[in-house]
């Protein structure tokens, strides 16, 4: 089969490398189109994917519009020649729009609500098949389907991911010392309209309260200038995910950074103007697991007091690592689930069970919250695909094998930590 895979996004390379790679391990041809912005090419080209960037990163507000009209009329030809049968993508607008034309079947990935994320009215009533986590807070009728992880499941959960200690060695960082990573946002996504993340002057306080303790590593999504007293990245954006695996403490802006430092097991404290009575559902279930403290930019103050407790605390690394195994019992491989929606032998995979004597309680997030449902016209216009039989599930010995995994990484991080403290 033909897939078409686009791109709009570095968290979207990470999202897809693996399904790139097993697809055309299992024999199909796999198309990938991107839209540059800040390390998308740069990334593709380190996991050796083959790509065509069809659009340059726009530098303004107008210039995304032009931008995104560009990336269309583009993507549309090259699909026209490829008359693929799938299109996939994540948060995707022109991927759906361009797949209708063409006649492709669409699975859209998306994990962010339609009350922040606006660019969803353009997506979801041309697309054929929408997933989301079972966290999302809303719900789209019966082409909608949920399912037990998040977005960086896909590249973060145990079979995929293995922290190395001796890469950061390679990059001269000890995984042993202590030290913290400081992620801001560069405010320029279609959704980012109007809002702000951390003061300045918030910034300046975070890199010298963190610094008292250890080295304090920045990453500027927006490129902006290094706080004193802190270090730029010591590591190239492949290696991002190691970085934040042995660090002490992670505190960002960025939505997909703080998710991706809470998924491994890594403390952190999120400061961002989304979060509050509008928080996307990732965000309350993550928060409810204890993996991610999330405050809105009003409460800077208390975030910084927050993360100050936490860097002191000895035995925060062994807490987080046991809430992160908590979690992965709930959760699946999503770069699996990806190809079992689209190859008859993959089975779908499932959870492991939780441990019945567990004393955390998580809030019901199967279906939407009161007041979370979509407004009027966002449901999926096109007719419901044929359902997939659902398949065997993942043997015992298979789900003995990821808990052993997370077990193992969950001690080696640990171990780590503590060695520091």
């Amino acid at each position: 089969m033909d897939f078409v895979i686009t791109i709009q996004h570095a968290a979207n390379v990470h999202f897809f490398k693996h399904v790139v790679t097993e697809l055309e391990a299992a024999g199909h041809d796999v198309y990938v189109f991107a839209r540059e912005k800040g390390v998308t090419g740069e990334l593709l080209d380190a996991y050796d994917i083959d790509h065509e960037l069809l659009c340059d990163e726009p530098s303004g507000w107008f210039e995304l519009g032009v931008t995104q009209l560009c990336y269309e009329a583009r993507l549309l030809r090259r699909a026209h020649a490829i008359d693929p049968d799938y299109v996939l993508t994540s948060h995707g607008i022109a991927a759906t729009h361009v797949s209708t034309l063409v006649g492709a079947e669409s699975h859209v990935y998306i994990d962010t609500e339609t009350a922040i994320n606006g660019g969803n009215r353009l997506t979801i009533p041309f697309t054929d098949a929408l997933y989301t986590p079972n966290s999302f807070r809303e719900s789209y009728g019966d082409a909608h389907v949920d399912y037990p992880g998040y977005h960086e499941l896909a590249y973060l959960h145990p079979d995929r991911f293995e922290p190395n200690p001796d890469l950061l060695r390679r990059y001269g960082v000890d995984p042993h010392e202590q030290y913290a990573v400081l992620r801001v946002g560069a405010w320029n996504g279609n959704h980012d309209l109007g809002k702000a993340g951390i003061s300045t002057a918030g910034r300046r306080t975070i890199v010298d309260e963190l610094g008292a303790d250890g080295r304090v590593y920045v990453s500027d999504e927006g490129n902006g200038p290094i706080p004193a007293g802190a270090d730029p990245l010591p590591v190239p954006p492949e290696a991002f995910h190691h970085l934040l695996a042995f660090a002490d403490l992670v505190v960002g802006e960025v939505a997909t950074t703080t998710l991706e430092a809470g998924l491994l097991g890594t403390p952190t404290v999120r400061i961002s103007p989304f979060a509050g009575s509008t928080e996307m559902g990732k965000f309350r279930e993550l928060e409810a697991y204890g993996l991610v403290r999330s405050f809105h930019t009003d409460s800077e103050r208390d975030a910084i007091d927050e993360l100050k407790r936490l860097v002191r605390d000895p035995h925060a690394a062994t807490i987080w690592a046991n809430r992160r195994a908590a979690l992965l019992e709930t959760k699946v491989d999503v770069t699996q689930y990806i190809l079992s929606q689209l190859l008859e032998d993959v089975p779908e995979p499932t959870p492991t069970d939780r441990d019945p004597d567990s004393n955390l309680t998580v809030p019901n997030s199967s279906g939407p919250d009161p007041g979370s449902t979509p407004k009027s016209g966002l449901s999926l216009s096109k007719p419901t695909p044929t359902p997939t039989p659902t398949p065997t599930p993942s043997s015992n010995s298979n789900r003995n094998r990821n808990q052993n995994q997370s077990q193992n990484q969950n001690q080696t991080h640990t171990q780590d930590r503590n060695r520091r403290r």
